[in-house]
């Protein structure tokens, strides 16, 4: 009896040393179910990096501060990187903050503040989000337990701002 026990424990760590676990995180695109609007619902999701039961998440923001849109895939600027708490678009978010790399002057209106971008320069997945504005300023966001990691690339600037504004609840 213990000799079959052996020999299935060694079947079975053979079996689990030779299989390849599989990537699946590869096949998730965030930035699916986000091309959304007030007229015709396609998701109403928004491109969240996060860590599972993270305190917050992050996300591009495409729509203004205090609106439930918070990124609209039809859209073509980014206002900021947005702190989130929010469930779905239909339910404004509470006590959440944006950042925004500006370059030169600093600019305090979101609509002022906001970069174009092309979605063939941007990259959404849970662990990691990347885009890079029509202006060359990349950012790449990665989740942590109670944060994010952020990485800000600019590319021959004289003076840079990185602007945060507080959105009231």
């Amino acid at each position: 009896m213990i000799r079959i026990q052996y020999i299935i424990a060694l079947f079975c760590l053979i079996i689990s040393a030779t299989s390849k676990s599989q990537d699946l995180v590869k096949y998730v695109n965030t930035l699916q179910g986000t091309n959304s609007s007030f007229e015709l619902t396609r998701g109403n999701t928004y491109p969240t990096t996060a860590l599972p039961f993270a305190m917050h998440t992050w996300t591009p923001q495409t729509g203004k501060n205090g609106d439930g849109w918070k990124y609209q895939y039809s859209k073509k600027k980014i206002r900021g990187f947005q702190q989130a708490h929010q469930c779905s678009s239909w339910s404004n978010d509470y006590a959440v903050f944006s950042l925004m790399p500006v370059v030169d002057n600093l600019k305090v209106n979101e609509d002022e503040r906001a970069l174009e971008f092309r979605h063939e320069n941007e990259i959404g997945k849970p662990h990691y989000y990347k885009v890079q504005f029509d202006n060359n300023i990349t950012t790449e966001m990665a989740p942590s337990e109670r944060g994010r990691i952020c990485v800000l690339i600019f590319h021959k600037v004289e003076r840079l701002t990185w602007y945060w504004m507080a959105i009231p609840a």
